[in-house]
């Protein structure tokens, strides 16, 4: 799990274009702490002369690093989820008075580090029909991991609810199980007649993470990111990935979110679990659910970096596979 720590400052680039007077865009974030995955409210608010117009470009399901989940372009944005009922109309405003022109986006964040939120294009329609192109300040945000020294770990899953079965389900289920049992025997006893007197002999099981690392170079070398199967790429990584995590570190991976993965590798934690490894683990992980489930497209140089990154992940529970065992002597009465 992540945190997000969001800030305001201007962007680092060129000054924008000076403002028609009377003009004036704000910009803000909310929250200012947030978890991974959850909704970072951008709210715009535009003051605008009499007369004056905005208008706001169209928007895609990304902009830039981030995934944009809702998009509402103004002039006026509906209220929050959960927030109060709104006040009562005031009086009207006074002619010649400043209009405010509304906008929010809706985004969100699935990886560390600092990104920038890009100024967004405003196009301006004086009263004379001339328009001016404008742009918001930027947003920086920093996303931090919670993996820190006031929490190392991360909180014990709570037990399922217990939810009482009438009886007469136990009985059906009972009975079910009985016939099963009888059909398991017939079939035991009719396959036993059928044996021959020889036995082919068992093949030998392969090595897990054997097979992970053919399968991790095999899914390489299909090509699968140069044609743009880039979402087929990162779901193949991703199962090859929970396979070795769950060759190396002795935890159940099938049908499991990165969540869940994660507290339990948290929960099962020993000496030889480097936290570098842990972080490695999370970051794979999260980037093939931001391509997924959010429609990311990665860069060349975080395809690379995934890549990159399975491979250390295999290499270090091949190391802690062959590591000795830690032994621990027994204490001998009467020597300290």
């Amino acid at each position: 799990m992540l945190v997000i720590m969001v800030r305001l400052c201007l962007a680092q680039s060129a000054p924008p274009p000076p403002l028609p007077a009377g003009v004036e865009i704000r910009v803000q974030a909310q929250p200012q702490k947030a978890t991974v995955g959850d909704p970072i409210r951008i709210s715009l608010d535009i003051t605008l002369p009499k007369g004056f117009q905005a208008t706001l470009p169209k928007l895609g399901n990304q902009l830039g690093d981030f995934a944009i989940l809702e998009y509402y372009p103004g002039p006026s944005v509906p209220a929050p989820a959960g927030s109060p009922s709104p006040p009562l109309p005031g009086p009207a405003p006074r002619e010649g008075a400043p209009v405010h022109h509304q906008a929010r986006i809706v985004a969100a964040l699935y990886r560390t580090g600092e990104f920038e939120f890009p100024p967004v294009q405003i196009t301006l329609r004086t009263p004379d029909g001339k328009e001016i192109n404008a742009t918001s300040q930027a947003v920086i945000i920093q996303i931090q991991s919670v993996l820190n020294d006031k929490e190392p770990q991360l909180k014990a899953l709570k037990r399922q609810a217990e939810i009482q079965e009438p009886v007469r389900w136990l009985l059906w289920l009972s009975l079910a199980f009985l016939l099963l049992i009888i059909a398991s025997l017939a079939w035991w006893m009719y396959q036993r007649r059928k044996r021959t007197s020889f036995q082919l002999p068992a093949h030998a099981q392969i090595d897990p993470l054997v097979l992970a690392e053919a399968d991790l170079r095999d899914l390489i070398g299909r090509g699968l990111l140069e044609s743009g199967f880039v979402k087929q790429f990162y779901v193949l990584l991703a199962d090859i990935v929970k396979r070795i995590v769950e060759a190396g570190y002795a935890i159940q991976t099938v049908e499991k979110t990165t969540s869940e993965i994660m507290e339990e590798l948290h929960l099962n934690s020993a000496a030889y679990q480097a936290a570098e490894d842990l972080q490695r683990i999370e970051s794979v992980l999260f980037e093939c659910d931001l391509v997924k489930f959010a429609k990311y497209v990665p860069s060349k140089s975080e395809n690379s970096t995934a890549v990159s990154n399975a491979f250390l992940i295999l290499d270090s529970v091949k190391k802690l596979r062959s590591a000795p065992p830690v032994t621990v002597q027994p204490a001998v009465a009467g020597v300290p």
